[in-house]
């Protein structure tokens, strides 16, 4: 018989054993089932409050998990995975039950990765609407012949990275200094995503995690800092080991985020530095850089598709009908 447990903290052998599920799910999807963040938080845990986790078990065996970020005013945002071998025996609708009881509140919200059928009948069979969408946009860095999915692709021409005449004696572009810039960053970050649900509020502890993951490269981290320090825009670029699904194996690249404080709004610096971002990853010899961009920011993704990206898959967030 199958059982929720539903806790703030996961004992190491837990942990362990929902990152082994979340791999075997990756495996056998060819997406992610569980994001970065709700990843960072099984692996280091969370501050108190912050987070709840989900973990199915029956008879033992974990069988699916679901991860719960909590923040105040705002939905519970969710994500969870079953078992590749355990689906199709209502694993998924006990954990969406599981959440849905256990919301703060302001309700709940979950996210599915990668438009997955079996994600969008779950959705559909428990009466929950699409209420957001994140797409994910891709671009050679290279031409690339044919393969199983797809292509040939030939690699646009990158402009150059150039900073507007009257913006260019106001900053300069550089990389993330480790040890130095993390306060200014928190700070323009903060600002720059204000009405972001996610990536608005990281802390020093959630930059010091990512700081510490393997894919870590501040010369991959390009800032337009003042004189005075502060950080008037940025683009943090992110490489995948994995492939990330667009290869078999061979690293690639993403335009993790870009941020622009509301003071340099209208500067040209999101585009600048957006390209001096692509000219690192593809003077790094990567086949592929991907990205993920909100459906309804409009501009965004016209300044994406300009420089040659294309909508490769996108990720649904759901809500219970009222």
């Amino acid at each position: 018989m199958s059982t929720v447990n539903v806790t703030d903290d996961l004992t190491p052998d837990l942990a362990d054993r929902v990152l082994a599920l979340a791999e075997q799910a990756q495996e056998a999807d060819g997406v992610a089932a569980l994001s970065e963040q709700p990843l960072l938080r099984v692996r280091h845990g969370a501050p108190g409050g912050s987070a709840r986790f989900h973990v199915l078990t029956d008879g033992g065996e974990v069988v699916g998990a679901g991860v719960v970020e909590r923040a105040a005013g705002e939905p519970d945002s969710a994500e969870f995975v079953v078992a590749p071998a355990q689906r199709r025996r209502g694993h998924g609708a006990g954990l969406l039950r599981s959440v849905r009881q256990d919301a703060g509140p302001d309700g709940i919200r979950v996210w599915a990765h990668g438009r997955l059928p079996g994600a969008a009948a779950l959705a559909r069979s428990a009466g929950w609407h699409t209420v957001r969408e994140l797409l994910k946009l891709r671009m050679p860095l290279r031409d690339l012949t044919a393969d199983e999915r797809g292509g040939p692709w030939a690699a646009p021409e990158l402009p150059e990275v150039s900073v507007r005449p009257d913006v260019a004696d106001k900053v300069t572009v550089r990389p993330f200094e480790v040890g130095r810039d993390e306060q200014a960053w928190l700070r323009t970050n903060a600002r720059a995503f204000a009405d972001h649900p996610e990536q608005g509020r990281l802390t020093m502890d959630d930059l010091r995690q990512r700081q510490e993951e393997d894919w870590f490269d501040p010369a991959g981290f390009f800032l337009a800092a003042t004189e005075q320090g502060d950080v008037a825009a940025f683009h943090w670029t992110k490489t995948h080991a994995d492939g990330a699904g667009l290869t078999d194996g061979e690293t690639v690249g993403e335009v993790y985020v870009v941020g622009v404080d509301p003071d340099w709004q209208g500067t040209g610096l999101g585009r600048t530095l957006t390209l001096a971002g692509l000219h690192h990853l593809s003077d790094s010899g990567l086949p592929w850089v991907h990205l993920y961009v909100d459906g309804e920011n409009t501009a965004a993704v016209r300044l994406y598709e300009s420089l040659g990206f294309s909508v490769w898959e996108a990720d649904v967030m759901y809500a219970p009908d009222a």
